[in-house]
């Protein structure tokens, strides 16, 4: 009996497919994937071309307030101002404007001060008025803050007698402090003349209520 004519092709398909067989079962089993590594945090922005580092800024100053801010509906002192009388003496005056204030003299050795309640003086009037280079026994007058109220200080190079008084104007008052005639220490009266001329000098208008002309002024 003769067997069958697909045995061959059988057993030729068999002897084909044995290699494969031992090779996959020698071969190790493939590896697993390794897992994939975190995500990097995003990297900081980077600054601008030429802009300064966060550290190195510093944040800005507080601007102090005006002081015409502070001043606003208070009596204000335009200026305070010094002539020389006709008579020889001499007189020390204050113009406010904006309202009537109330005044208080005190007196200190070599000092004289008035205080005006409520009124105020911007930066530029707060300067001291040179007077020592006059026959006057005032050598400086100065308008100083005192909390609300203003103080115009008047220093003396000697103690003598002052009599004051408070003017009405139409805008407000006007103090006037005035000396008698003083003869001053000759070795005063001796200062080269560029000294006086290096004075700080103010010229201002003639203060209300005087009919005096042709004196002096600062």
């Amino acid at each position: 009996m003769r067997p069958p004519r697909y045995l061959p092709v059988l057993f030729s398909m068999a002897l084909g497919a044995a290699p494969s067989l031992a090779l996959a079962q020698s071969s190790p089993a493939a590896p697993k994937a390794a897992p994939a590594p975190a995500k990097a945090a995003p990297a900081p922005a980077k600054a601008a071309a030429g802009a300064p580092p966060a550290a190195r800024q510093r944040p800005g100053r507080a601007r102090k307030p005006k002081k015409a801010d502070d001043l606003a509906g208070r009596p204000v002192a335009t200026f305070p101002g010094f002539r020389m009388l006709p008579t020889g003496g001499s007189r020390v005056f204050v113009q406010i404007h904006g309202g009537k204030v109330d005044v208080a003299e005190s007196k200190a050795a070599g000092r004289l001060v008035y205080r005006m309640k409520g009124a105020g003086a911007i930066q530029t009037n707060r300067f001291p008025l040179v007077t020592a280079f006059f026959a006057t026994p005032v050598t400086q007058v100065q308008l100083v803050d005192q909390g609300n109220d203003l103080d115009m200080v008047i220093d003396l190079r000697a103690q003598t007698e002052a009599t004051y008084r408070v003017i009405d104007t139409e805008q407000g008052v006007v103090i006037q402090v005035d000396f008698p005639p003083f003869v001053p220490d000759q070795r005063a009266a001796a200062q080269p003349e560029g000294a006086r001329q290096r004075a700080v000098r103010r010229t201002i208008p003639q203060e209300p209520g005087s009919s005096d002309e042709g004196s002096p002024e600062l």
